[in-house]
């Protein structure tokens, strides 16, 4: 073994370039393997996150239709709570039903508020019920009846009676106003 090691000692000092060049080469071949090994790792790493990166930008992408939807549901919330009744406020309700009977030149003979119905608290608004009576022409009544329906508040009919009169027709309507809470 000693002998091995003054021949390598002896093969150093006469050619001291090319044992430094193949150390050199050994050391970079072995740096070599090692990182093409984590080449491979980052690669997958890579490629997880630009499956990632095109999700997000996906999501970018139909952003701004989710934002012109989200405004729209908010413009849509915020036009129900201004339509919303106040239930203690007789005046408006009532001018409400009476600028329909303008509008359609049917009659109101009657209209009635109910008391409201208890409602749990966890409710975010409150029925408001109303029995009213409209008289007038068929064009009239009906006329009054899909101003109801399409107007600007919400309202649920429960119930109705249609009467035949010589003068027109009778409609009886028990319905509910949606309320602030």
């Amino acid at each position: 073994m000693n002998s091995q090691l003054e021949f390598l000692l002896a093969l150093f000092r006469r050619y001291p370039l090319a044992v430094v060049c193949s150390v050199v080469a050994l050391l970079s071949g072995v740096s070599a393997w090692f990182l093409a090994g984590q080449n491979q790792e980052l690669e997958v790493v890579r490629q997880d996150r630009a499956k990632e990166g095109e999700g997000v930008f996906t999501l970018l992408v139909g952003g701004t239709s989710q934002r012109e939807e989200l405004a729209a549901v908010r413009e849509a919330a915020r036009r129900i709570e201004d339509n919303l009744v106040i239930e203690s406020n007789l005046a408006e309700n009532h001018f409400y039903f009476y600028k329909f009977e303008e509008q359609s030149k049917a009659r109101i003979p009657e209209l009635h508020p109910l008391s409201s119905p208890t409602t749990d608290p966890s409710s975010l608004y409150r029925r408001v019920p109303y029995t009213l009576k409209v008289t007038g022409s068929y064009e009239q009544v009906w006329a009054f009846l899909f101003a109801l329906e399409t107007g600007p508040r919400l309202v649920n009919i429960t119930s109705f009676n249609v009467a035949r009169r010589p003068d027109g027709i009778a409609l009886d309507l028990s319905l509910e106003l949606l309320g602030k809470k």
